[in-house]
């Protein structure tokens, strides 16, 4: 027995072409998904490369991106991760227990972030037909 006729899909066989459609479409929504996170992850890596302080260069080259059961990171590595924080926050100068000065805030992580979850939602609804 077919389980399409001429007006369509049969009645007893409704189901099954429901899910059918719907893992079709899920796989098709996964995919999108991991393709635009590594797109855009990856361009972001290459935007904090551009936007990191210039003062070594170090800091700025060691960028990088991996995937985890969340998804996609863009992190530092070799070390340089604890400064991400100080560099864009600014922090406090200390000598001796007492407080010398306050080194300047350099904000680049932020700005980057902020543009390109902008660039992976508008990506996805075009990917998708929204």
């Amino acid at each position: 027995m077919a389980a399409r006729s001429r007006q369509g899909i049969r009645a007893d066989n409704l189901a099954a072409e429901i899910r059918r459609q719907l893992e079709e479409y899920t796989d098709e929504v996964k995919s999108v998904v991991s393709e635009t996170a590594m797109d855009v992850a990856e361009r972001a890596a290459e935007m904090l490369k551009e936007e990191s302080p210039k003062r070594s260069g170090e800091y700025r080259k060691h960028w990088t991106v991996s995937s985890d059961r969340r998804g996609m990171v863009v992190h530092q590595s070799a070390g340089h991760h604890r400064l991400t924080h100080l560099l864009e926050k600014g922090h406090a100068l200390r000598r001796g227990g007492r407080k010398v000065g306050e080194s300047p805030a350099y904000p680049h992580i932020e700005k980057v972030e902020k543009e390109c979850v902008e660039k992976y939602v508008s990506e996805i609804e075009r990917r998708l037909g929204r």
